[in-house]
């Protein structure tokens, strides 16, 4: 059947990938559908003639400009942006979390191999996406809903993790993970927590004399809220500067 225009016609190649696909990469296979499978079914009814007149109609010729604006068209239609103005869901940082959790991935790489895993495989959280969808679940769908959270194509799962890494640069610490599985309740402090921040700590510093050991205790107890861990090992490094700097004084 004849479509109405060419990004119709795009919104058709799209349903046939089911798979992150970049806009460079829909504009290859785009043209590898008009004049594949799509050409063959419209010539078969119509004829070769026709089917040339039909392109002429929805404006596209053999031009190579107008099949990759089709394209571009129906991206922005679709998404309001192209791919390099794309910016992460939260929803997604949620998921490098949950993912490292799940797969307690042990690097960067074997990180974005989980977090793909996650975002791509049936059981992962296309499943759950397709449970929570009264109507349309299909895979086109969800790679739509995907694009829309920032996810265009799999580089974007190595930014997006990239990104993440920033924020948890310990990730990949067993202390860590399971601190991420096993998060702290709300007003109560976390033993794996102050144990991570002590063994980060201990790079700075291996050993910590009692009155150290307690001023770092007190720095977690009172800003564990409103710091980072690798905020907190930098307060207690001014600490141990301070404390440093008045030795000097005191000898002096």
């Amino acid at each position: 059947m004849m479509v109405n225009s060419a990004i119709e016609l795009v919104e058709r190649c799209y349903e046939q990938t089911n798979c992150l696909i970049s806009l460079e990469e829909l504009k290859e296979v785009f043209i590898a559908y008009v004049f594949g499978s799509y050409q063959e079914e419209i010539v078969a009814r119509y004829g070769l003639d026709r089917f040339y007149e039909h392109l002429d109609q929805i404006r596209l010729t053999t031009c190579r400009k107008d099949f990759d604006q089709a394209v571009e068209d129906w991206y922005l239609l679709q998404y309001g942006c192209r791919s390099d103005e794309a910016n992460y869901h939260d929803i997604l940082f949620a998921l490098v979390k949950e993912a490292i959790v799940h797969y307690q991935s042990e690097n960067r790489s074997a990180l974005i191999r989980d977090v793909t895993k996650l975002l791509t495989t049936p059981t992962g959280f296309i499943k759950r996406w397709q449970m929570g969808q009264a109507r349309e679940r299909t895979l086109p769908a969800y790679f739509k809903y995907l694009i829309k959270l920032g996810i265009r194509t799999y580089d974007d799962i190595e930014s997006l993790v990239d990104m993440w890494l920033v924020e948890y640069p310990n990730a990949f610490d067993k202390k860590q993970q399971q601190l991420f599985a096993n998060p702290p309740r709300k007003g109560r402090p976390n033993n794996v927590e102050l144990a991570l921040l002590q063994d980060m700590v201990s790079q700075v510093k291996p050993e910590l004399t009692p009155q150290e050991r307690e001023r770092l205790r007190k720095i977690y107890y009172y800003h564990r809220k409103s710091l980072t861990m690798k905020e907190m090992v930098e307060k207690f490094k001014k600490y141990l500067l301070t404390k440093e700097n008045q030795k000097d004084s005191q000898a002096g």
